[in-house]
């Protein structure tokens, strides 16, 4: 497999990893709890009356069971429909994909996103910036592209996903050590350059610390 094909597969396998997660709207179901002004006691007990219309509108899911939703979860519904109505039209279209394929999924399946999610919460800013980079990059891609990459990726043993992601970690890392150690003028210069271009200046930069 070439070396192209391999950076493709290997970012692949993060990208499918946290994509129904990171961004998404309603379905952000976190074990993290971040405390704004919708969280107080009165939240519990908020009837699906009292909320607008707006927010009945995105919320509508979820209107059967709301009387039965705990403070965390209503707290989280809310603060899903404050970004919703920031989002843009093509924001908005991905974020109903992601809840359309979250309703399809088994509790399993949800544990598993949610454990992604937070995996990624977890990694340094940098990291989180280089996913969230290869995430556009690969949304970018023709549709069958796309397609074809995850049929791919799915046929891939998880000893060979795990190879692969932790071989894209490491490279990543040795990316951000030479970046650290860069002059802002190069960094100006690597900025300025085409993807081929900075890809084989920071293979030169790579080889030329480990001689």
């Amino acid at each position: 497999m070439s070396k192209t094909i391999y950076n493709l597969f290997a970012f692949i396998g993060i990208i499918l990893s946290v994509l129904l997660s990171v961004q998404s709207v309603v379905v952000a179901d976190s074990s993290r709890l971040e405390n704004n002004s919708v969280a107080s006691d009165s939240a519990f007990n908020l009837r699906w009356g009292d909320l607008t219309p707006a927010q009945r509108k995105v919320l509508k899911p979820f209107s059967d069971k709301w009387p039965d939703l705990s403070l965390q979860r209503k707290q989280k519904l809310l603060k899903g429909v404050q970004r919703w109505q920031h989002m843009s039209p093509a924001e908005r279209k991905q974020a109903r994909k992601r809840l359309k394929r979250w309703s399809k999924m088994n509790p399993e399946q949800r544990q598993r996103v949610r454990e992604r999610y937070q995996r990624f919460k977890n990694l340094s800013p940098d990291e989180q910036k280089a996913i969230r980079s290869k995430m556009r990059w690969f949304r970018g891609l023709p549709e069958g592209k796309r397609r074809a990459l995850r049929e791919r990726w799915q046929r891939m043993t998880p000893q060979q996903r795990e190879r692969f992601k932790r071989r894209v970690m490491e490279r990543q890392q040795r990316r951000h050590e030479i970046l650290k150690n860069m002059t802002p003028s190069e960094r100006k210069r690597l900025r300025s350059m085409s993807r081929p271009e900075r890809r084989d200046f920071l293979r030169r930069r790579n080889a030329g610390q480990h001689r």
